[in-house]
């Protein structure tokens, strides 16, 4: 036991130590405060440096100038308060065309306009309008003339018809939802969007941190028995001791890092959004979620599960590899049931309590993924947690005794990759 455990130590101060350790484990906290802080204070700066764009317009259709104008010049504002778009209608008749887009793109060139529109007589019935601008990527401007000549065009249709246009428009105003979970303290407003948006990233890093910890393990085995250092350590300990300290030393070292970063994500979650709500306020109009402690315990276990699970897989998959090129191809049959867990994760997201998520979610080589997302998603009663936490257990129980026999054997070969004929050999041995 003294042995593992120095074994566990060794293995664990190494990772933590190293300069790629510390850049990572600092570089995921810096990413969370880019993604609550960078976007709200960039919208902040941007919405100070808007100014007034000038767009010219020539309308043949005489129909639909004034409306765009207008309903311009109320929705868009800059931070100052002024017209975000000052639109220039600009005379000219079908025969001077030419000349009128000569004269407009000059002054496009020349900066004193932004962009001119070309508004042709029939388009109540062709649906179409020309854009003529030096950046013509500016989707945001592209989709804000094409809403206001689009909801001008709608309405000088209607008052063609005989309608009244602003009755129309009031009939036809879409209801927005307002989404409540309900749970066990009753029903609570919170935003789906922003709830998947939890449950995904959460989701996410368990898929990273099981596959990037396991290729480690992997890694840190092919060193050992590519350096031939593996030999001495086997002089004092046991086949079954090495690995056990592998995989239990770089485990710790990963969940130190996950900790770390899940305390950066809790304070940022709790003190992030008030400040957030200082450059954002629209950010105060989103219900955010919360996060139970249920869903933090579990994240750590089925971690922990996960990984014991994959690692003494990819333990195996290195000690039976003599390079890192061979490895890397060997890991395939280990990482394809990480990649197909985390793309089921989207067939069963519209239905997560249904029979096939219950059964898919119980399969052990699923469960880190598919069960947690369950959890994260409140669709996973405790029965079928435990359930599952049993099986993967068993599971983990009995990888370990095959892979065990296949590492005490395989981490003393080179030069030549076994067949499976004899990794079969090696399991019945």
């Amino acid at each position: 036991m003294d042995k593992t455990l120095s074994l566990i130590k060794r293995e664990y101060l190494i990772r933590v130590k190293t300069k790629g350790f510390l850049v990572g484990t600092l570089l995921m906290p810096v990413f969370i405060l880019l993604m609550t802080f960078l976007s709200p204070i960039m919208a902040k700066i941007s919405e100070k440096a808007s100014k007034t764009t000038n767009v010219a317009v020539i309308d043949f259709s005489k129909q639909v100038f004034w409306t765009i104008k207008a309903s311009l010049s109320l929705d868009k504002r800059t931070s100052q308060g002024l017209p975000l778009y000052n639109m220039q209608r600009v005379e000219a008749t079908p025969e001077g065309l030419a000349a009128a887009k000569e004269n407009l793109s000059k002054e496009v060139k020349d900066g004193k306009l932004s962009a001119y529109l070309i508004i042709p007589a029939d388009i109540l019935e062709k649906n179409q309008f020309e854009l003529h601008s030096k950046n013509i990527s500016n989707f945001a401007f592209n989709q804000a003339m094409e809403d206001a000549i689009s909801s001008a065009v709608i309405k000088a249709r209607l008052q063609r018809s005989g309608l009244d246009a602003d009755l129309v428009h009031k009939l036809n105003r879409r209801a927005n939802v307002k989404t409540f979970k309900v749970g066990e303290e009753g029903s609570k407003e919170e935003s789906g969007a922003v709830a998947f948006f939890l449950s995904y990233a959460m989701v996410f890093i368990m898929y990273m941190a099981l596959v990037f910890y396991g290729t480690f393990v992997m890694r840190g085995v092919i060193e050992d028995k590519s350096s031939r250092v593996v030999e001495v350590i086997l002089s004092s300990v046991k086949p079954h001791q090495l690995m056990a300290g592998k995989i239990i030393g770089i485990g710790a070292a990963g969940l130190t890092q996950l900790v770390i970063w899940a305390i950066v994500a809790a304070l940022v979650s709790s003190y992030g959004l008030l400040m957030a709500k200082q450059f954002a306020p629209a950010v105060d109009k989103i219900a955010i979620p919360s996060v139970s402690i249920w869903v933090y315990i579990t994240f750590v276990s089925f971690f922990v599960l996960g990984y014991f699970l994959y690692s003494t897989l990819y333990a195996a998959m290195g000690s039976l590899a003599n390079a890192e090129s061979e490895a890397q191809s060997m890991q395939w049959p280990v990482v394809i049931f990480l990649i197909i867990a985390f793309m089921l994760m989207f067939a069963i997201m519209n239905s997560p309590d249904s029979p096939l998520a219950v059964v898919l979610s119980l399969i052990p080589f699923f469960a880190p993924i598919l069960m947690f997302f369950r959890i994260s998603v409140n669709a996973a009663p405790v029965s079928q947690v435990l359930l599952s936490i049993v099986l993967l257990a068993a599971t983990i129980w009995g990888l370990i005794w095959i892979t065990g026999k296949i590492f005490r054997i395989g981490i003393l070969m080179y030069g030549k990759r076994p067949t499976l004929p004899e990794v079969m050999k090696w399991i019945r041995y």
